[in-house]
């Protein structure tokens, strides 16, 4: 996956356990190999036909010989049916015993939980999570309205955010342009058009670019930080 949407997830966890020692939280392991992990949209979008499925399962089944239990994946976009039932199928193989916690369930879940009167729910996501439909089917099997724009605009607009060569944020994740807030600007705009009540951060990424609960009276929603309740929350029981 993208090695910051690891360290994302890590710090969540460490952030989010309500802890007051050191030796009180979670025995956690990161494993970073991206080179190892095919990029999943250019998978979905047919430029390599290599399915990360393969590798990430591969990487699970690692974490999982060190000791692991209970597995996050720091990515959307590996949630896309084409790779998320292959690694699924692939660890069955692999008589894998580790509990997967399926990010965007969880997102879905959150938002039904939490704000039941907020119906209209955006998204931002790369072009693979676009087309795969992931958040799209999910939520209206939830029963929300989803606010997506045209593919012109989720092309030029938002998976460029993600991944311009020059300005965007896995080029650059720590260096913010001008640039790069216009699009962002013209993002936000166009959910808030559109009466958005949520948007969903649909790509790992964007939470280093958007930190507020709120914008223009729009709830941000970070699925990073809800899979993080979730491995605390599912690791809590197993250790009762």
């Amino acid at each position: 996956m993208g090695p910051q949407a690891g360290l994302n997830l890590f710090n969540a966890i460490l952030n989010l356990s309500e802890v007051t020692t050191d030796q009180k939280h979670f025995s956690t392991i990161l494993m970073s190999l991206p080179k190892h992990i095919t990029d999943r949209t250019s998978y979905l979008e047919g430029e390599t036909s290599i399915n990360p499925a393969y590798n990430i399962a591969k990487i699970v089944k690692k974490l999982e010989e060190a000791g692991a239990n209970l597995i996050g994946l720091a990515c959307n976009t590996s949630y896309s049916p084409r790779i998320y039932n292959v690694i699924e199928e692939e660890l069955n193989r692999l008589n894998s015993q580790v509990t997967l916690i399926h990010m965007p369930r969880e997102t879905c879940k959150h938002i039904e939980e939490n704000y039941p009167n907020y119906r209209r729910i955006g998204l931002m996501s790369t072009n693979g999570t676009y087309k795969s439909g992931l958040y799209k089917n999910l939520l209206e099997q939830f029963g929300f309205e989803v606010i997506i724009p045209d593919f012109d605009f989720q092309d030029n607009i938002i998976h460029r955010m993600i991944y311009d060569k020059e300005i965007g944020l896995k080029a650059a994740p720590n260096k913010k342009s001008l640039e790069l807030e216009a699009l962002l600007h013209r993002a936000l705009s166009f959910f808030e058009q559109n009466k958005t009540d949520a948007i969903i951060l649909g790509c790992t990424e964007l939470s280093l670019l958007l930190k507020d609960k709120f914008v223009n009276n729009m709830l941000i929603v970070d699925p990073t930080e809800i899979l993080a309740v979730a491995l605390i929350r599912e690791a809590n029981v197993l250790t009762v």
